[in-house]
C-alpha cells in the first residue's frame, strides 16, 4: 500500500495535471462520481432515508463536493448542499459544478442560510453527511465557521463520508489537529491514500478508509516520496519461514544485555519476547544484582552474571566478558533495563566495534549511544527509539521529533547508518537509502505502558537471530508486536493491560498473520 504526504500527493496532482494533461474538470468528475457512490452506499446501509447533505468548502475539495451533488441527485437520491465561501471567489471547474447544480435543481444554500444552527438543523434530519470543507491543503488552525459547523455535524450522531481527508487533519503522519476536526464513519481517498490517515490520530478520525484511484498514470509516481503501509501479506513475507526438520541450532541465538537492579523486569520480557519470536536461544548478560530473579522468571533463557557497579548496573569491567558472551551469538539485543551507570557506554561501543551481526538497541543504550558511534558499527544496528530518546539522539526537542516524525526517523537511519524505527502512533521504520519508510497500522494506546518498548525489542531481535535482516524483522517486528496488543485489547481492554500481556498475545500475533501452519 503507498502512502502520500500531503507534499507528495500535491505532486502527484500538479503531475497528472501538467505533465499528464489531464484536466482538473475532468478528475474532479471521477473523483465526484466515486463520492456520490460511496455516500448513497453509506446512506443505504448505515444512514437513513434523509437526504445526502454534502458541506462544501472553497477549494478543490469543495468543487468534488458540488459535482458529487449532481451525481447523487442522478442515482435518484435527494441531495442537499451548503456552500462555506464566496462563489465569487471559486476557481474554475468548482465555478462550473456550482452552475450546473443550480441548473439540475439542487438545493444549495449559500452566504447567511450557511451559519452552524442552519448547518446543524440540516445534519441531523440527513442519511448521511459528506465533508468536502477542507480537504489535504488545509494548514494551521481551523477558523470561523468551521470549528462550529464541525462540532455541529460531529454532535449530529449521523455518518459521515470525509472526501479525501476529514476537514482539519493533516494529512501528514502523525499530526494531532490544532483544533476541532471531523469524525468520520467512511474516508474516500482520491488518488492516493493519504499517509495521515494510517496512523493515529487520522485512524481513528478517518473510519473506514478506501481509495479511488482515478485513472492517474503510473509514470506520475515515479520517484515519489512514498511512504509503504504495512500490510499482513506483506508482513507475512519478511518472517522467516520454520523447517520441519529445524531444532534450537537453527533458529538462532539471541544474546540480550539487559537489566539492572530494579529492572529485572525489562530485562525478562525481552528475553521471552525473544524465543516468542522464534529464537531457538537466548542468553541473558545481566548485572549479578539481578540474575537470579531474571532467570526465576525467565525459565527457558540461559543467565550469565556480570560484574555490576555499586548501584547494581553493570560495571565497567564487564566490557571484558564481552567476547565470550558474543560467541555463537546470531543476534545481540542490548538497552531494556541497562540503566545510565558508568559501564554501559563502553560495553555499548566494545559491542558495536566487534560485534558482525544484527545489534538491537533500545531504551539505554539508545540514550548511551550517538550517531557517529552508530555508524562506526561493524555490523547491523537496528535501533528502537521512543520520541524523546530520538530527539537525544538528533539534538532536537520530543515535540520537534513529533512534529516531523517523517524527517526525523530518515535523518536516525541516515546519519546512524542503521535501521531506525521511531515508535508511537503510527510507528515508522526506516532504512539508511531511504527504502524502505515503512508506516505500521497496527497497535493502540493501551500499548503506552511500561515494558512495551522491552518487548518490541526482543521480538526484532529474535527474528535477526532467524535470518531476517534488520529493515525486514524492525518491519515485521512492529506488526508484530502492534497485532498483540490489539489482541490483547480485545481481551482485555486497553485501560488494563500490561506489557506482559502483549507478550502472551504474541503467538496469537503469529497465528493471525502466518495461519496454523506458518506460525
Amino acid at each position: 500500500m503507498r502512502l502520500l504526504g500531503v507534499a507528495a500527493i500535491r505532486e502527484l496532482d500538479r503531475r497528472a495535471v501538467e505533465e499528464h494533461g489531464l484536466p482538473v474538470r475532468a478528475l474532479m468528475e471521477v473523483a465526484a462520481s466515486a463520492l456520490a457512490r460511496e455516500a448513497c452506499e453509506l446512506r443505504g446501509t448505515e444512514g437513513g432515508p434523509g437526504p445526502v447533505l454534502l458541506l462544501c468548502g472553497g477549494g478543490h475539495n469543495g468543487g468534488d463536493g458540488l459535482a458529487a451533488a449532481r451525481h447523487v441527485a442522478g442515482r435518484g437520491v435527494p441531495a442537499q448542499v451548503v456552500l462555506l465561501a464566496d462563489r465569487r471567489r471559486l476557481a474554475e471547474a468548482p465555478a462550473a459544478n456550482l452552475a450546473m447544480l443550480h441548473a439540475c435543481g439542487v438545493p444549495v444554500y449559500e452566504g447567511p442560510a450557511a451559519v452552524p444552527e442552519a448547518v446543524a438543523a440540516l445534519a441531523r434530519s440527513a442519511g448521511v453527511v459528506v465533508d468536502c470543507m477542507l480537504g489535504t491543503g488545509f494548514r494551521g488552525v481551523v477558523r470561523a465557521p468551521f470549528p462550529a459547523i464541525i462540532a455541529a455535524v460531529n454532535a449530529a450522531g449521523r455518518p459521515v463520508l470525509a472526501a479525501d481527508i476529514p476537514s482539519g487533519l493533516s494529512g501528514d503522519v502523525g499530526l494531532p489537529p490544532d483544533g476541532p476536526c471531523i469524525r468520520a464513519r467512511r474516508t474516500l481517498c482520491f488518488a492516493a491514500i493519504k499517509a495521515g490517515l494510517f496512523a493515529e490520530p487520522g485512524r481513528g478520525l478517518a473510519g473506514e478508509v478506501r481509495l479511488a484511484p482515478l485513472g492517474i498514470p503510473e509514470a506520475a509516481w515515479d520517484g515519489l516520496d512514498v511512504i509503504d503501509g504495512l500490510e499482513p501479506a506483506g508482513v507475512a513475507a519478511l518472517v522467516p519461514p520454520r523447517s520441519g526438520a529445524g531444532h534450537k541450532g537453527t533458529y538462532g541465538t539471541v544474546l540480550a544485555i539487559v537489566g539492572a537492579a530494579g529492572f529485572a523486569g525489562a530485562a525478562a520480557l525481552c528475553a521471552e519476547s525473544a524465543l516468542r519470536a522464534g529464537a531457538g536461544l537466548c542468553r541473558v548478560a545481566c548485572p549479578a544484582a539481578i540474575a537470579t530473579t531474571v532467570a526465576g522468571h525467565v525459565r527457558e533463557a540461559t543467565v550469565r552474571a556480570l560484574p555490576c557497579d555499586a548501584e547494581g548496573g553493570i560495571a565497567p569491567d564487564a566490557v571484558a566478558q564481552l567476547p565470550a558472551l558474543l560467541a555463537g551469538a546470531d543476534a545481540v539485543v542490548a538497552g531494556p533495563g541497562l540503566g545510565r551507570g558508568p559501564g554501559v557506554r563502553p560495553l555499548l561501543t566494545r559491542l558495536l566495534s566487534t560485534f558482525e551481526g544484527p545489534v538491537v538497541l533500545d531504551a539505554d543504550a539508545c540514550n548511551a549511544a550517538d550517531l557517529p558511534l552508530l555508524r562506526s558499527a561493524a555490523g547491523r544496528v537496528a535501533i528502537t527509539p521512543h520520541p524523546g530518546e530520538a530527539g537525544r539522539l538528533l539534538g532536537r526537542s520530543t515535540s520537534d521529533v513529533q512534529a516531523d516524525r517523517v524527517a526525523a526517523v530518515r535523518r536516525m537511519a541516515s546519519e546512524g547508518r542503521c535501521v531506525a524505527v521511531l515508535k508511537g502512533a503510527g510507528t515508522l521504520v526506516a532504512a539508511p537509502g531511504g527504502r524502505p519508510l515503512a508506516c505500521n497500522p497496527t497497535g493502540n494506546d493501551g500499548m503506552g505502558t511500561g515494558g512495551s518498548g522491552d518487548v518490541l525489542a526482543g521480538v526484532v531481535a529474535g527474528l535477526c537471530a532467524q535470518g531476517a535482516e534488520p529493515a525486514a524483522a524492525a518491519m515485521a517486528g512492529v506488526y508484530l508486536h502492534g497485532l498483540a496488543g490489539d489482541l490483547a485489547a480485545a481481551a482485555l481492554g486497553r485501560r488494563a493491560m500490561l506489557a506482559g500481556d502483549i507478550l502472551d498475545h504474541l503467538p496469537g500475533a503469529f497465528r493471525a498473520l502466518l495461519g496454523p501452519g506458518g506460525a
